[in-house]
């Protein structure tokens, strides 16, 4: 709604959300020529070695917190809800490509500070949730570091033959319309 002169409000047609939202969804993927050759490099080498093990979490702040849902007295009592964060800027371990995705996909993990923040409260105990970070930690690394593919030789075929069979219809279409002038 929005204020016209005279005083009264009308209607107007703004675009749907969801198209906005595609644009950021697309925008998520990039293509394997759009990267820097060395870049493809740095991520393949990290992907070789890069483990569950190898996360360097001894470097990372840790904080304890009550934790919600059930457990009787025990959750009022033992802080267990695990707070992990770094700055994802400092993390030299982790290739430049790798951390701008990181960025890009989960925009809501990083806090006003470029803090990365990773939250479990999945168990009852602080050892198992720090576990539990630092998976959750593992799988955004990984699905980051994940090159983007090309189309596979069928979709390619595929694509070409519903491309001509359109070319096909169009020129149809084309001559139908130019018999009934």
């Amino acid at each position: 709604m929005e204020l016209i002169a005279g005083g009264s409000w009308r209607y107007v047609f703004r675009a749907p959300l969801r198209s906005v939202l595609a644009a950021r969804w697309y925008s998520q993927y990039p293509k394997l020529d759009d990267i820097a050759a060395e870049d493809i490099a740095a991520v393949r080498r990290f992907r070789e070695k890069f483990t569950r093990d190898a996360i360097p979490h001894k470097n990372f702040t840790t904080t304890f917190h009550r934790s919600g849902g059930a457990g009787g007295q025990n959750v009022n009592k033992v802080s267990t809800k695990v707070y992990m964060r770094f700055t994802l800027a400092e993390q030299s371990w982790i290739p430049a490509y790798v951390q701008q995705r990181m960025r890009d996909i989960d925009s809501s993990r990083i806090n006003s500070r470029g803090e990365y923040l990773v939250v479990s409260e999945k168990t009852r105990t602080q050892r198992q949730n720090i576990e539990d970070c630092l998976d959750k930690l593992w799988q955004h690394i990984d699905r980051a570091s994940t090159l983007p593919r090309g189309p596979s030789a069928e979709t390619t075929q595929r694509v070409e033959k519903l491309r001509k069979a359109e070319k096909a219809r169009n020129m149809e279409t084309k001559k139908r319309h130019s018999q009934r002038k």
